[in-house]
């Protein structure tokens, strides 16, 4: 980028999927931008703007795109698109255009993500289309890192989380918290029904996060309904709460009961809500996660298909420490939200059977209904087992 915006005055970004991401991994580390470039050739910088003016006129400006239209308007030359696997769909569709225009040029690099938009650009390169071009770097072939430190590292991971991180493989799945979110996502919003048991997932916030209601039916364990809020004083929240419980008929509600969560749950039990509250741990955590994870692979649940679930699901990943312990977590700048109080949700469901998915009568309850007032359940039984 350097070397293009010396040769050719313009406009050009380096884009991360979050403005702080930018800001930690190109601008505060030493090794990189001003470790890169000659303080000569620097005419100004600009700390707020995370921008640099060059000698000839050529800007360099560290940029988010997790709010993708804030990228319209300018015409950049070239662009640096870092860790695209985790940016939101839309970014590319929205820059392509402008560089068409102005025949500008773009890079994409990160680390694979399962097969998602790398691995479809990366293929794209491979295919011998002209205007396209990728590579691979190994990190045990780049010896950017030290033999004894992948050996370490091997130790503490999976082989095929360590073939993802260090040797760039296209892992089907292995990057996502969550595979096959998409498939399940056939849900459609729908009112009350008599008779029906509900079950809520809530979780909390005020100001930086959501608060988000999730409601599922538990006799199809359906979503039905979801609302994502923020901003708004607690008595409004909990009023809310309540409201959306009454009307799902007096829904059960899993709610986190972690720091502030605990005196909201007790306000909302005090007020006749039926409250399961939860105090989530990170061990806790890491279950319920992993809980909705495989009952999303198995298909035992269905979803709401709704943007900004696609893209909590899709964002949501893990970290590992040092001592090998995965942490389940957003990253930094999105939300984890709409993932937690699904996981809350699900708590109140249970598997249900093939029959019972399909709202199919098994023998047993065909013949009970045909019973006006069995005695008791072993006199219903004994009549069953003669007439089977």
């Amino acid at each position: 980028m350097l070397k293009q915006a010396l040769l050719v005055k313009g406009i050009y970004w380096h884009i991360f999927p979050t403005f702080a991401e930018a800001k930690n991994a190109i601008w505060l580390d030493p090794n990189m931008l001003f470790g890169i470039i000659p303080p000569q050739v620097i005419a100004n910088k600009n700390q707020s703007e995370l921008s640099i003016t060059l000698v000839n006129g050529s800007i360099i400006k560290l940029m988010g795109s997790d709010n993708p239209d804030r990228l319209r308007g300018a015409g950049p030359l070239g662009l640096i698109l870092d860790e695209y696997d985790t940016m939101k769909d839309n970014v590319w569709s929205i820059l392509q255009p402008i560089l068409r225009q102005n025949g500008g040029w773009a890079w994409f690099v990160g680390t694979p993500k399962g097969k998602q938009k790398l691995y479809e650009l990366y293929n794209l390169g491979q295919s011998g289309n002209p205007e396209w071009r990728s590579w691979l770097l190994k990190a045990s072939t780049s010896g950017v890192i030290d033999t004894d430190q992948l050996e370490n590292a091997k130790s503490t991971m999976s082989q095929a989380l360590y073939n993802q991180e260090f040797e760039c493989d296209f892992l089907e799945g292995e990057s996502s918290v969550f595979r096959g979110v998409r498939d399940v996502c056939t849900a459609v919003p729908q009112k009350p029904k008599a008779g029906h048991l509900y079950v809520m997932g809530v979780d909390l916030a005020k100001h930086q996060d959501y608060t988000v209601i999730t409601v599922y039916d538990r006799g199809t364990n359906a979503q039905v309904y979801q609302d994502r809020f923020n901003t708004i004083e607690w008595t409004f929240q909990k009023k809310r709460i309540i409201s959306v419980a009454n009307h799902y008929n007096d829904a059960l509600i899993y709610i986190d009961a972690t720091g502030i969560g605990d005196p909201i749950a007790d306000d909302l039990n005090r007020a006749g809500a039926s409250i399961e509250p939860i105090k989530i741990t990170n061990t806790l955590k890491k279950e319920m996660v992993e809980k909705l994870s495989i009952w999303i692979e198995r298909g035992l649940v269905k979803m709401l298909n709704i943007p900004e679930t696609l893209i909590e699901f899709d964002n949501f990943s893990y970290e590992i420490s040092q001592n090998g312990i995965i942490r389940y977590n957003a990253p930094v700048g999105f939300h984890d939200d709409i993932v937690i109080a699904h996981c809350l949700a699900v708590q109140g469901l249970y598997p249900l059977s093939k029959n019972e998915e399909q709202k199919e009568k098994t023998p047993v309850q065909e013949y009970f209904e045909k019973l006006k007032s069995p005695k008791s359940y072993e006199d219903f039984f004994t009549e069953y087992e003669e007439v089977v």
